[in-house]
């Protein structure tokens, strides 16, 4: 096994929307930092990009016949990406997981430089949370609260939309908090008239544009600085652990090309793989100080994974006139509308709608959220690994009562609007697709005020060890109905600038 003599100020473990953050805003505040990444590096993926579409322009290739691919992507290959950056996921027989039977979840995974944002065809929006969001649990006692409040995040999440170039509307929803926008963005003649009609039946719905940028990569930035040190196909298994000193002390990580077996060390500990990686290189690091998993002497490593219900979609035909048709495709949002001045009977929490018009064909997809419950849970399978030894992540969740209405009052609600705007139905979807498939994970390390109750602080630092923090999407006490990488990225930053503080302050 090689150690590196090197003490980073900072190791981080993943280099996605937080990894990569973590990564910009630490190298740039002066640290030293190390990112390892499970994947490959931009250039490879770049490389294999080009080779991808030459064989599509030359070859008429098309990956959805080569059976060699969905064999080994059965998993990644449902999901609507794949076909366009087939390489960019994993590969299903290298890196197993279990579910129970008859329980299906559906877990896409990108293990390259960039994460899931970097695959071509990602959706690309971007909304913040609101106050109406963080402190859901107080109005209907589905779960906590946030420890943290918009006031709070909001500066972070302008540090996010200046960078990225956020693009979209002033809206003034309270809901729907807007961004700082660089640019606005006109709603198509099929939007405006949806937003007319539906605005004029039902005030208290909203149809926006958009909010969108391009892909949030921030690893060249930091790269930059001449601080970052960057290396992929490092697979981490493990965090190192003092019990002496209560401290973290760096990770144990398998290159996973050459399967040898390496420990880098950090001041920090920075954990940014993912909302259910995460979980599982949590549960593996086990100790005798931490015999249920490193950082979980409240339990709650693991519990409370939630996604996004999702569908996929309520198709009409708009019958909008010749000139008022569109080629390229755009779309809007509609923002929760339910349970937001009135509680509705039945369930809990909402949706908003993403808005899909090209030609004069119009697509409504619903996403609603999840509540949070101990029973949706991560652990380890004791007998099933990946290629390289580590035990495969067991996911046990499946949809309540609660989700299950909330789509079907989503599923009416959805049609109900398409007529209003002079639509005409033609396919209704209202089957829920598995866990997973919304790809908008959270949970399963979750922050709050009490360490009896929560893994984190509202500095996403552990209560159990204080060198340690985790940013990515694990961190969500609860969901919200919109997509979630802005806010898992504006969390990464408020993160970063405490550790910042506290390494000058010699308390890390």
């Amino acid at each position: 096994m090689g150690t590196s003599k090197t003490t980073f100020d900072a190791v981080v473990v993943g280099s996605g929307a937080c990894g990569g953050w973590a990564a910009k805003q630490l190298t740039e505040a002066g640290l030293r930092v190390l990112v390892l990444e499970a994947g490959r590096g931009l250039q490879a993926d770049k490389l294999l990009w080009m080779w991808h579409r030459l064989r599509q322009k030359l070859l008429r290739y098309r990956t959805e016949t080569d059976a060699r691919r969905k064999e080994r992507q059965k998993i990644q290959s449902t999901t609507f990406a794949w076909p366009f950056h087939p390489h960019a996921f994993v590969d299903d027989v290298d890196n197993p997981y279990t579910t129970p039977d008859g329980q299906p979840f559906t877990w896409i995974r990108a293990r390259q430089v960039g994460g899931r944002t970097s695959v071509k065809a990602h959706g690309r929006q971007f909304y913040r949370l609101s106050d109406f969001d963080f402190k859901a649990g107080s109005r209907d006692g589905q779960g906590p609260d946030w420890p943290l409040t918009l006031a709070e995040l909001a500066p972070h999440y302008e540090t996010v939309e200046r960078w990225m170039g956020v693009r979209g509307n002033t809206d003034g929803l309270s809901t729907l908090p807007d961004s700082v926008f660089a640019e606005s963005i006109p709603l198509t003649p099929a939007e405006q008239r949806l937003k007319e009609r539906v605005e004029r039946r039902w005030p208290e719905r909203r149809v926006v544009a958009r909010r969108t940028a391009n892909a949030p990569v921030t690893i060249p930035a930091a790269l930059k600085t001449g601080r970052l040190t960057l290396r992929t196909n490092a697979v981490v298994d493990r965090v190192l652990h003092d019990a002496k000193t209560g401290r973290a002390t760096g990770v144990h990580y398998i290159d996973a090309e050459t399967g040898k077996t390496y420990e880098a060390h950090g001041r920090i500990i920075v954990l940014a793989a993912g909302t259910i990686e995460t979980a599982r290189l949590l549960l593996h690091s086990r100790s005798e100080a931490f015999p249920d998993g490193l950082a979980n002497s409240s339990g709650q490593v693991g519990r409370n994974l939630m996604d996004h219900t999702y569908l996929l979609g309520i198709e009409a035909k708009m019958n909008l006139p010749a000139d008022q048709q569109r080629a390229e495709q755009s779309w809007a949002y509609i923002p929760q509308f339910r349970n937001v001045t009135t509680k509705e009977p039945g369930f809990s929490r909402g949706y908003g709608v993403q808005v899909f018009t090209f030609g004069d064909s119009c697509h409504f997809v619903p996403f609603g959220e999840m509540v949070p419950r101990a029973e949706n849970r991560v652990t380890l399978n004791a007998t099933v690994k990946d290629r390289w030894g580590i035990p495969a992540a067991h996911i046990d969740c499946k949809h309540s009562d609660n989700e299950r209405k909330l789509v079907e009052d989503s599923v009416a609600q959805c049609q109900e609007m398409m007529k209003e705007a002079g639509f005409t139905v033609e396919k209704v979807n209202d089957t829920m697709s598995t866990p997973g498939m919304a790809i908008h994970e959270v949970g399963t390390a979750r922050m709050g005020t009490d360490p009896k109750t929560s893994v984190l602080n509202k500095h996403n630092q552990s209560w159990d060890v204080p060198n340690l923090f985790i940013t990515d999407g694990s961190c969500f006490p609860s969901q919200g109905a919109q997509n979630p990488t802005l806010t898992m990225m504006a969390i990464t930053v408020r993160a970063c600038a405490y550790m910042v503080g506290e390494l000058k302050a010699g308390r890390l």
